[in-house]
């Protein structure tokens, strides 16, 4: 094959059909003149992204050509890269020009099999490519650019390149580059990434909630390290927060001196026993002032003065049902991040799914509580949701307002930011034990959109599913003392106090709390979610595909697909 760069004068000195019987070449041809003759593809997609390839790099794999009778040159296999240089004002594009049968049946054999057994680049090819070019010293932006992706998933790629463990998970398990970056936070844990591979290859719709879960477990962690970190460099003695039935360590709040005064951080901080407890109960981290081997120290305890105390061991019932609230509770939070940042995406799409506009109608003429609620609050969730400052400037008009003032195309994504915004934000940790039809209707239209629910919320929208797993853990043989000291069972009673009732029985309603100057939290700057105890507290388990606006120069496309 031999490359021939045509010249003006050439050009005009043979017709494109006496330049073609010469033998095969390779010429440059004005794409206007090129004739596409029938194909097998049924559509075209000249999307904006493959037209500014052609744009910015040209055709690079040559058009396959033949010359008819009349001297025109006839495109066989190329389609797309013909109408795209048109669409992208090319002034030529090179075309592999050779003899070739007009037989029907030969013409369509060759372009199935053309484009058939054409393999496109996976996610580990592009990322080494990307890794490739940095080393040549492109930035991220220019990779971007030059190869037709978004910034964001390039430098995406660039982590994923540098670990062994991503680009294995990309290849084995086929794993996208976000999930397989996801991966990258967990290898020095490798249960976790056993759990999260193991995931991504048998149900990946699920990767992304699974994932949540283990990266807010392994931030609690972080953050219980550099809370204790903290207090001891500030000279306090710090423990794990006490567990269930431990009668050895007792709340400052509920001791007394040997001359019967209140044992308070003021009269007792530094003294025999003092420390500081941390540890997660109910889904947040708690801090305490305690005493340890407090009857050593000549205190005394109120709760152990109190008459209708329970002391011991709670049963199994009990801690099955702590258990599956603590559990549930934290897979709430997780689910909630994934959730907003799904419905965040659904907004940012060009298109809104089918039935958006009339399920936000449908929500602000029905669901007046939750809407008014929103209002109330100046729709801040819906704001979020729609990656806006929710802060409404004096004398501006509502950040929402002024998006669709300035894009008016824009007000059916408005629309429904607003209703989606009021469910989403009558949402909480108690949503999963108490759902209500507003909540069932809304993760319902979810789930019809494309969002996968996670187990906790497939709680609300099928309760039937918490019978069904209710049944699956009372089959199995669990031993009496399992996980009688885990953090799910801490903190619930310390000296005899029961505090275990479920906050849902209206019968017997918790008492107030009372009043307790906060905790010198050193951490509070970090803006770590903590709790203290209060003096006769209860604890309460919370009762209380994508089409993005975020257009690249170029999109993620093979430059030469034809």
């Amino acid at each position: 094959m031999t490359i021939i760069d045509t010249t003006p004068t050439q050009a005009a000195d043979l017709t494109p059909a006496e330049e073609a019987v010469q033998g095969p070449e390779v010429r440059r041809i004005s794409p206007h003149t090129l004739v596409v003759e029938d194909n097998i593809r049924s559509q075209v997609d000249l999307d904006r992204a493959f037209v500014n390839s052609i744009k910015l790099h040209g055709v690079i794999v040559p058009i396959l050509a033949h010359p008819d009778q009349n001297g025109n040159i006839i495109v066989r296999d190329g389609q797309r890269r013909t109408l795209a240089a048109r669409e992208a004002d090319a002034e030529d594009v090179p075309v592999y020009v050779v003899d070739a049968s007009d037989e029907k049946r030969i013409r369509i054999i060759q372009q199935y099999i053309t484009n058939e057994h054409r393999a496109g680049l996976t996610d580990t090819d592009r990322a080494e490519a990307w890794r490739q070019l940095a080393l040549d010293g492109m930035s991220v932006t220019a990779i971007a650019k030059q190869t037709g992706n978004k910034r964001t998933t390039v430098k995406t790629g660039l982590a994923v390149a540098e670990s062994d463990i991503a680009k294995t998970a990309v290849t084995q398990h086929a794993l996208t580059l976000d999930q397989a970056l996801i991966l990258t936070e967990f290898e020095d844990d490798p249960d976790a990434l056993a759990e999260l591979t193991s995931i991504a290859a048998h149900d990946p719709e699920s990767f992304d909630h699974y994932a949540q879960r283990h990266l807010d477990d392994k931030a609690t962690k972080e953050e219980i390290a550099a809370l204790r970190a903290q207090y001891e460099a500030d000279g306090y003695t710090v423990m794990d927060y006490p567990a269930w039935g431990d009668e050895d360590v007792a709340f400052l709040h509920d001791l007394l001196t040997a001359d019967g005064e209140r044992v308070t951080e003021e009269n007792y901080a530094g003294k025999d026993g003092h420390a500081i407890a941390i540890g997660e109960r109910w889904g947040s981290i708690d801090i305490a002032h305690v005493v340890v081997n407090w009857r050593e120290h000549g205190l005394t305890s109120i709760r152990h003065n109190q008459p209708n105390t329970r002391s011991g061991s709670m049963t199994e019932e009990e801690k099955a049902e702590r258990r599956r609230v603590v559990a549930n509770n934290k897979a709430w939070v997780s689910a909630e991040k994934v959730r907003r940042a799904w419905v965040t995406k659904l907004l940012g799409r060009k298109r809104l799914p089918s039935q958006a506009l009339a399920f936000a109608a449908t929500v602000i003429a029905d669901n007046r509580h939750e809407v008014a609620r929103a209002a109330s609050d100046g729709h801040d969730m819906a704001a979020t949701l729609l990656s806006l400052d929710g802060q409404r400037h004096y004398g501006q008009p509502h950040p929402i307002a002024a998006m669709t003032q300035a894009t008016p195309t824009k007000a059916g994504h408005a629309l429904l930011a607003v209703a989606l915004g009021a469910l989403e934000a009558a949402t909480n940790k108690n949503s999963w034990r108490n759902p209500d039809q507003a909540t069932r209707a809304y993760l319902d239209q979810l789930a019809a959109w494309g969002y996968t629910l996670s187990d906790v919320e497939t709680l609300i929208t099928d309760p039937d599913s918490a019978h069904r797993a209710e049944d699956t853990t009372n089959d199995a043989d669990t031993p009496a003392d399992a996980d009688a000291s885990t953090e799910e069972e801490t903190g619930e009673e310390v000296n005899g106090e029961d505090t275990s009732a479920d906050e849902t029985d209206t019968t017997s309603p918790d008492p107030e709390p009372e009043e307790e100057a906060p905790l010198d939290n050193p951490a509070e700057a970090e803006e770590v979610e903590v709790s203290e105890e209060s003096p006769s507290e209860t604890d309460d388990a919370d009762a209380a595909s994508d089409d993005s606006d975020d257009e690249p120069t170029v999109e993620d496309e093979p430059a030469d697909a034809a």
